[in-house]
């Protein structure tokens, strides 16, 4: 087996990813407008008031969308470095948003729901603390006193919270086919599953394992890319039909040179 490229940080890894990155480059411009588009609709509404269940329903769907564009523009910054199952891996953490800013946008009654999943996870780092003496669990096992596990019991009771649930939050919208889908195929990568690893070599007719690749490649950066693209569309839609905005002819416009993409790459059976 032998070894071809020698990584993102050398300088012939970096020249293989600007030479990529120029092909990608139509789409990534398209992803740019798509997320300053969402970017423009977060910066044009105000939100002063968190009393009432809408208005925190409001200022928790911004909140969310600041996290949505961060999590794009960091895959437009690996797509653009090359890094496919990198690109593949913020994709998923893209989607666990993406399900909870859906659900947000739904009913302002999700916000204590999602937020009493906190309890939860709180209590499940306690549970799991009091299990080791190591020093790097001492401070949670001594806050974690038996007076703080019973109000934290009674805290989870009186609000009914629930653990947090991708799927769950994916249901709630009707995102099943995605879950079961995208989601499951980008947790391969983030969990660095036999197949995810597929990516890294290069097999003969026998499937056998001929070169480990290190360094930049395309991989299936502009199928990732194009998904992006489309969900943040839906987001500015979404998040125009809360605040009762409009960017609808801006909306149409991208999605439909974001669908010229696809079907090019339909056709052509690009990877």
């Amino acid at each position: 087996m032998k070894i071809i490229g020698t990584g993102f940080l050398t300088p012939e890894g970096r020249a293989d990813a600007n030479r990529f990155a120029l092909e990608l480059t139509p789409i990534t411009d398209l992803v740019e407008k798509a997320i300053n588009l969402c970017h423009k609709g977060l910066e044009s509404v105000v939100v002063t008031e968190q009393q009432t269940d809408e208005e925190r329903q409001r200022l928790i769907s911004c909140v969310v969308l600041a996290r949505l564009l961060e999590i794009g523009e960091s895959m437009v910054v690996l797509a653009k470095g090359c890094f496919p199952v990198e690109v593949s891996v913020a994709l998923r953490v893209f989607l666990d948003a993406y399900f909870i800013f859906g659900n947000v946008c739904k009913a302002p009654g999700f916000i204590p729901q999602y937020f009493g999943t906190d309890l939860r996870a709180r209590e499940k780092l306690i549970n799991a603390a009091s299990k080791h003496k190591a020093a790097l669990f001492e401070p949670i096992n001594q806050y974690a006193t038996a007076e703080v596990r019973k109000e934290l019991g009674e805290d989870i009771a009186s609000k009914n919270a629930e653990a947090f649930s991708s799927y769950g939050y994916a249901a709630n919208v009707g995102c099943t086919e995605l879950y079961d889908g995208m989601y499951r195929i980008t947790s391969l990568a983030v969990h660095s599953m036999p197949r995810s690893l597929a990516g890294y070599v290069t097999e003969d007719a026998n499937g056998s394992v001929t070169a480990l690749i290190r360094g930049p490649q395309l991989g299936d950066i502009r199928e990732r890319l194009l998904d992006l693209g489309c969900f943040l569309l839906n987001v500015r839609s979404a998040f125009d039909e809360l605040f009762g905005l409009d960017s609808t002819a801006a909306i149409l416009e991208l999605r439909e040179l974001l669908g010229v993409f696809d079907s090019v790459e339909t056709e052509t059976g690009a990877t």
